[in-house]
């Protein structure tokens, strides 16, 4: 008969297992345990991940309103659709509110307490954010019509 070496790992391994019956229920114990934390800990994870995507989407998402409504405001001044100089007796008047997707967009148009020019803010609202796009227009010296400048 030939004789076994029973230095290997696996055969060490296999002859504890076999010998001893209540060994192999502790080990498989002990791998579902690391399997069930690993789930616990990929469904934790992944749960945060998508909350922070979700508020840096509507976070950008009124960015992106803000924006684009103040260069629509924009245009329309430059036009002359919109006449700053209506607004002049009102301390501060709403002249839009838009209903979007989960959000709101208003803009609001005050006129300054020295008398020089209108602040034109528009304020997108969503869920957990709200971007402020701030514009002040003044009168141009030269011409009639009003310049802007980024606040």
């Amino acid at each position: 008969m030939k004789l076994k070496s029973k230095t290997t790992l696996y055969r060490r391994s296999s002859d504890i297992l076999r010998s001893k019956k209540g060994t192999s229920i502790v080990f498989v114990s002990i791998i579902a345990i690391i399997v069930l934390t690993a789930v616990v800990v990929l469904r934790t994870t992944t749960s945060s991940l998508w909350a922070s995507a979700d508020k840096q989407y509507y976070q950008d998402r009124a960015y992106v309103m803000a924006t684009s409504m103040g260069s629509s405001i924009n245009a329309l001044i430059n036009d002359g659709t919109i006449k700053l100089d209506d607004y002049k007796n009102s301390n501060q008047l709403q002249i839009l509110q838009d209903n979007a997707d989960n959000g709101t967009v208003s803009v609001t148009v005050t006129h300054d307490e020295e008398g020089n020019g209108y602040l034109v803010e528009v304020k997108a609202e969503m869920p957990n954010s709200v971007y402020i796009y701030r514009a002040y227009y003044y009168k141009s010296a030269t011409t009639s019509s009003y310049k802007r400048q980024i606040l």
